[in-house]
């Protein structure tokens, strides 16, 4: 799996306009597109002109077919002068889950209604890793996540991607079925064994960053869970 993480800033007049036009290539993508797996759009929760994407492809070749599409050379060229500053793009690989995880959002048979859309929550994080402390911070990360998936009925994916730039980059993608869930998330024992671990690992020079609000698309009736991976 190739992983893109995305962070856009808008012009605050435009946020309306952006996220319409970034549904519509969203949907195209995923319907469109074999090897794109999924194209999650969400909104930040405070500053709601910031924008976070996480888009799975197969492989690269999927990647450099979808800028070839027609659906994405139109999006781009309607929003270009949209956005505020020079979106961030990180390229990844996942760390977990792999083999076992559930991919896919598309939901041929699910209808797209305002009844399903804005309900979860997700998380979208930047984190920098001491570049000694990488290897034991997935290990301890990845416990987390299977604690996370198989144990909390309300986490529906803990996604953790590594930076294929820069290895002491990672990413947490986490969804959950509503703020409540993630809430309970926060006070279970594996996250305060995980937070107690690796308190002194994170790079003091890097800058973190979360982005934490409601899915824009696909609608919560899609497929977002990522099953019950343990690898």
């Amino acid at each position: 799996m190739e992983i893109l993480m995305m962070r856009l800033q808008l012009k605050k007049e435009k946020v309306n306009d952006f996220l319409r036009e970034m549904i519509l290539g969203a949907e195209g993508s995923v319907s469109l597109e074999p090897g794109c797996r999924r194209f999650d759009i969400i909104q930040d929760e405070e500053v709601k002109s910031n924008i976070a994407l996480c888009a799975v492809y197969n492989d690269q070749d999927a990647i450099d077919d979808h800028l070839t599409k027609n659906h994405f050379i139109e999006w781009k060229n309607r929003t270009k002068d949209w956005i505020h500053k020079e979106p961030e793009v990180y390229n990844c690989k996942p760390v977990f889950p792999q083999k076992d995880a559930k991919w896919d959002s598309l939901q041929n048979d699910a209808s797209i209604s305002n009844a399903f859309v804005g309900g979860l929550y997700v998380i979208h994080a930047k984190l920098i890793i001491k570049e000694d402390k990488v290897d034991d911070f997935i290990e301890a990360i990845t416990l987390d996540a299977i604690g996370s998936v198989n144990e909390e009925q309300g986490c529906l994916r803990f996604d953790v991607f590594r930076d294929k730039e820069k290895s002491n980059q990672l990413f947490l993608y986490e969804v959950y079925t509503n703020q409540s869930a993630f809430q309970y998330h926060t006070n279970t024992p594996h996250i305060k064994k995980w937070q107690e671990t690796v308190k002194d690992w994170y790079d003091p020079n890097g800058e973190n960053s979360v982005i934490k609000g409601k899915n824009i698309w696909p609608p919560d009736n899609w497929k977002w869970s990522s099953g019950n991976p343990v690898k």
